[in-house]
């Protein structure tokens, strides 16, 4: 009965096909199909109705009741399983375009692609659900009007007229903009293709197209470029973006276009980000961007009679993480441009507090003009940044603002040439030796150590002076080896000569402050002086004021290991800084040496006699040797030793030795003869 097949495929035994005869014990066949097809899942089940009625009422009645097909009896036996399979390939085409319509469905989801038809006067009759979900309609037919209004007005005249063009036989493809159904100031995105319809006689009928929303991937494209294009911490142009940028510009000028290249380089910033960290020096170059963007935008009245025109047209970006560069162009005469630059200087150099730090940039300008310093980006930026290096790097004697001249390349060229000598010397060994200028006391006469001085033997240039490689080598990185070179070197030396019987006294080595805040430097003292065995009351480790000055908190730790270890600490270039008194009551030293300066004019002047004594009464109250040192005359050492000197340095006594020399000279026949040196 009907109702038994009801059951049965209700409990899921559900048949390819089914029949059913319209004539049955209790519920009929018309009832039994309109149940049928009102079932989840059987809604395109194959149903053939079989009956001896037929009549039309009972043919019409059988297809509202939702059968595919409807076979009279008698049965044509011979033809029944023809009909049977032909509807069982119809079912399973039919279902096989099931799954593919909701597979391009789910598709479209997924990559917000509609597709669509339009009639020839532009209406779309026909379209996918994600199309009108793109275009924010609910029902169709969707007016041409209605989806113009929604266009952006800078892409509506493009799109019209591509679609125009379709009735030529122009396919399109477009990218535009359409605002959004939520609100009026937010846009999306959406990339267009359409191919043209004809009829038979060449009639223009419409198109078929699909539209697709893209506003994700051009997200994704802006933050790309914003990456590639804009420095990550500031928000400026970066360098590939900014020499882009200068390019066009020079690409377009003529031979009266002028352009100056403005280099600002932060020198300072290593030793602030040392000192306070990333996160403070972002946000101090965060404002030292927001300083020049605003200088840019709103100058002072005295920049704007000078260069107030050119202004609006810079060009701002960073450089690297120690610069920043401003392209001017239309550039004004030097004076006029120095005058903008000393106030583009005193805006960054102006002191900023950040989270309760107070941070100074200190900051040197490099300026080259195009065309007359050179003719293409890269070598213009090029030669701005070697004017304010070159600057930054003259041990503070660099003018704060320069111009570019033939000069700079001849120094850079030289620097590169240093540099790479420095480093072939460091590899190769021979090089660089260390000197030994001997310390005599006052009170016996006899040496009680040596200062260690390290000299460059350079096979073509002879020796250079350490006034010249030293900061060399701490810019380019050099010096924390040089340093541990010469640490373990004067090691072996010390040791040498202690196995030959012969006292060298204590030996001061100086340290840069990057080698003495190297976080490896009491480690690979410690092995150093287990691997040669010599005492640790044999050195000294000289510091200026300056290194101490760097991070206080840090550098007292490290004098405390030192001093732990019976290294004895000495403060180099007493009274040159402006707060040694401070820092000989905050630190735990040994001693303290008097700086040269203070004793050139020891015999004429009056009040440098005083100045060394107050600093020699001072050491003493405190407990501190005091070592004076650049002695050059019997009667500066006459004085330094009435005056309570408990160490003297310098050529009166004896010039820096090479070590073998140092070992002839003074170790072997001990400190006789060098009173009269």
């Amino acid at each position: 009965s009907a109702e038994q097949a009801i059951i049965m495929i209700t409990e899921g035994k559900i048949p390819d096909l089914l029949l059913l005869d319209v004539l049955m014990p209790g519920m009929n066949g018309f009832e039994a199909c309109r149940l049928l097809r009102h079932t989840h899942r059987l809604e395109h089940l194959p149903i053939i109705m079989l009956t001896a009625l037929d009549d039309q009422h009972s043919i019409d009645e059988a297809y509202r009741c939702g059968a595919t097909d409807f076979i009279t009896k008698p049965l044509n036996i011979p033809l029944l399983p023809h009909r049977i399979r032909y509807l069982l390939r119809s079912a399973q085409a039919y279902q096989e375009l099931v799954v593919s319509q909701i597979a391009l469905v789910n598709t479209q989801q997924i990559a917000r692609l509609g597709n669509w038809t339009m009639d020839a006067e532009g209406n779309i009759t026909n379209a996918s659900r994600e199309f009108l979900q793109i275009i924010g309609a609910t029902q169709l037919p969707v007016p041409e009007r209605h989806l113009l209004l929604r266009v952006h007005r800078e892409d509506r005249a493009v799109l019209m007229r591509q679609r125009a063009e379709m009735r030529m036989g122009r396919a399109y493809h477009l990218d535009y903009r359409l605002r959004s159904q939520a609100s009026d100031n937010a846009w999306y995105h959406v990339h267009e293709r359409g191919f043209p319809r004809f009829d038979e006689r060449q009639r223009y009928l419409g198109a078929d197209g699909f539209t697709q929303d893209i506003t994700d991937r051009i997200e994704q494209e802006e933050r790309i470029r914003q990456l590639a294009w804009h420095d990550a911490v500031t928000g400026l142009n970066n360098r590939t973006r900014l020499t882009d940028l200068v390019d066009r510009e020079l690409a377009m000028a003529d031979e009266t276009h002028a352009l100056a290249m403005l280099f600002i380089h932060l020198a300072n910033l290593r030793e602030i980000l040392t000192v306070l960290g990333h996160d403070i020096v972002d946000g101090a170059l965060r404002a030292l961007a927001s300083r020049l963007k605003g200088l840019l935008e709103n100058p002072p009245a005295s920049a704007v009679s000078e260069c107030g025109k050119y202004l609006q047209e810079a060009k701002l970006g960073r450089y690297d993480e120690h610069s920043f560069i401003i392209a001017l162009p239309g550039t004004p005469g030097k004076e006029g441009l120095r005058k903008l630059v000393l106030t583009v200087h005193e805006h960054l150099g102006a002191p900023m507090i950040l989270q309760g730090e107070e941070i100074v940039f200190k900051t040197y300008i490099g300026i080259a003009y195009y065309p007359h310093d050179a003719t293409d980006t890269p070598e213009l930026m090029r030669r701005a940044m070697l004017v304010a290096l070159h600057e930054a790097n003259s041990s503070g004697t660099g003018n704060i603002v320069s111009f570019f001249d033939a000069k700079h390349d001849t120094d850079a060229s030289q620097r590169m040439f240093l540099e790479r000598g420095l480093r072939a010397a460091l590899e190769q060994g021979g090089q660089l030796q260390p000197y030994f200028q001997p310390k005599i006391c006052t009170r016996t006469g006899k040496m009680t150590g040596a200062e260690v001085l390290l000299r460059w033997l350079h096979p073509e240039r002879g020796m250079i002076s350490p006034g010249e490689f030293i900061p060399l080598a701490e810019e380019v990185g050099l010096i924390q080896p040089i340093s541990e070179w010469l640490i373990g070197h004067v090691f072996d030396l010390i040791a040498d000569w202690k196995a030959w019987g012969l006292e060298p006294g204590a030996i001061s080595i100086n340290l840069s402050a990057d080698s003495f805040f190297d976080r490896s430097l009491i480690q690979f003292i410690d092995e150093e002086l287990a691997r040669t065995g010599i005492p640790t009351n044999a050195v000294i480790i000289e510091l200026t004021e300056s290194v101490l000055m760097r991070n206080a908190d840090t550098a007292r730790n490290v004098v405390g290991a030192l001093r732990e270890r019976g290294i004895r600490v000495s403060l180099d270039d007493f009274g040159t800084g402006f707060s040694s008194l401070g820092y000989l009551n905050r630190f735990t030293i040994d001693e303290i040496k008097i700086d040269r300066s203070f004793v050139i004019d020891l015999e004429r002047d009056s009040k440098e006699r005083a100045l060394v004594q107050a600093i020699v009464t001072l050491g003493h109250a405190l407990g501190l040797e005091v070592v004076a040192e650049g002695i050059e005359t019997a009667s500066q050492a006459e004085l330094l030793t009435a005056m309570g000197c408990d160490i003297l340095q310098g050529f009166h006594f004896a010039r820096p030795l090479a070590a073998a020399d140092f070992v002839e000279r003074v170790l072997s026949p001990g400190i006789k003869g060098l009173s009269a040196a």
